[in-house]
């Protein structure tokens, strides 16, 4: 049987060593980072509503910091069910009224959005389509989308940080916006996980820095910090080792007769492999007495209680972790956990 005597799952761990070179920094690109996904929306949403209205259509299927942003900005936030193939179902074209926004989403990193994108313009060149690819942080910049965006803290170990890909040659953003706090507690939560503080120790870090985000209604950027991160992730290597341990996952759970929600695609990097189980939360408490922190998207929210598709998935869905972090070893006991 196999054990492992560490926690697979859960926010990412920081190496001290991954900070040395941090105090003689200095940035290679005059970018603007943004503290997270939400203050990279609230962004975008600010530049479109100088030119149009302020009325965006979204999936019901959606995180709900992404409607809290809308929300926060006075955005009119309009709902649409997605198609089975978790994409803009086209029917729901006409709904959209004169110039009012659009939001698509790569879903866990698999949903090619350029197609749809494409369709919706050539029919429809005056709505504003925005990319959520939160999912994916590599495919951000080749999006066909007016904006789309992006953030880092679930793809590799850094605390904040989140990017805007944008069409238009006159987005800018204020540099001096201010600097988001929340780093600091997630940081001290992802040192002292590295150094295996016990598990309330470092959690309350993480619960800290997580409550003070959520308490920011305003834009943030990144910390000088987290650019540091940012600039000196070894992106190839941690795409690299997450399509090999996608491959092994998809490999071994399809002969276990796992019930994949996507098939598997070689071209596609995703930021976890989610599967449908039919008594998912009996499984999820087995594998956490293994010490197996597999992440559920997305609990209902009110607004999408009515939505069928999103109670399936609140239901059912379970997101496998397969980022560099891991080994196949790892892997296997994620799929054998379940399977026993």
């Amino acid at each position: 049987m196999i054990s492992n005597t560490y926690k697979i799952g859960g926010e990412f761990e920081i190496n001290p060593n991954d900070l040395l070179g941090f105090p003689n920094y200095i940035p290679k690109s005059s970018i603007t980072l943004f503290s997270n996904g939400r203050s990279a929306l609230q962004a975008i949403l600010c530049q479109i509503k100088t030119t149009n209205p302020s009325v965006i259509h979204i999936p019901y299927y959606i995180c709900p910091s992404v409607v809290n942003a809308c929300v926060n900005k006075n955005f009119r936030v309009q709902f649409y069910e997605l198609d089975a193939n978790f994409s803009f179902p086209f029917e729901y074209l006409d709904s959209i009224k004169q110039n009012e926004t659009l939001l698509s989403v790569n879903y866990f990193g698999f949903i090619d959005i350029n197609p749809l994108i494409n369709l919706v313009k050539d029919e429809r060149p005056d709505i504003i389509v925005i990319n959520d690819q939160v999912h994916s942080i590599w495919v951000n910049e080749s999006s066909r989308a007016d904006y789309s965006f992006t953030s880092f803290r679930k793809h590799f170990p850094i605390s904040e940080g989140a990017k805007v890909f944008s069409k238009n040659s006159n987005f800018k953003f204020d540099s001096e916006i201010c600097q988001n706090s929340f780093f600091w507690p997630k940081l001290v939560g992802s040192l002292l996980k590295y150094y295996q503080a016990k598990d309330n120790i470092y959690l309350k870090f993480f619960e800290d820095g997580e409550n003070e985000l959520n308490a920011t209604n305003g834009i943030t950027k990144a910390s000088a910090l987290g650019y540091y991160l940012y600039e000196n992730a070894d992106l190839e290597q941690i795409k690299k080792k997450r399509k090999e341990n996608y491959k092994f996952l998809y490999d071994m759970g399809s002969k276990y007769g796992i019930n994949f929600l996507f098939p598997y695609n070689e071209k596609v990097i995703p930021l976890c492999v989610p599967i449908i189980l039919e008594n998912r939360d009996k499984i999820k408490s087995k594998l956490l007495t293994s010490n197996i922190y597999l992440p559920v998207h997305w609990p209902l929210e009110n607004y999408n209680n009515k939505s069928m598709l999103s109670t399936i998935m609140s239901q059912k869905e379970l997101s496998l972790v397969i980022d560099q972090r891991y080994s196949f070893q790892d892997m296997e006991l994620e799929i054998k956990t379940i399977i026993k």
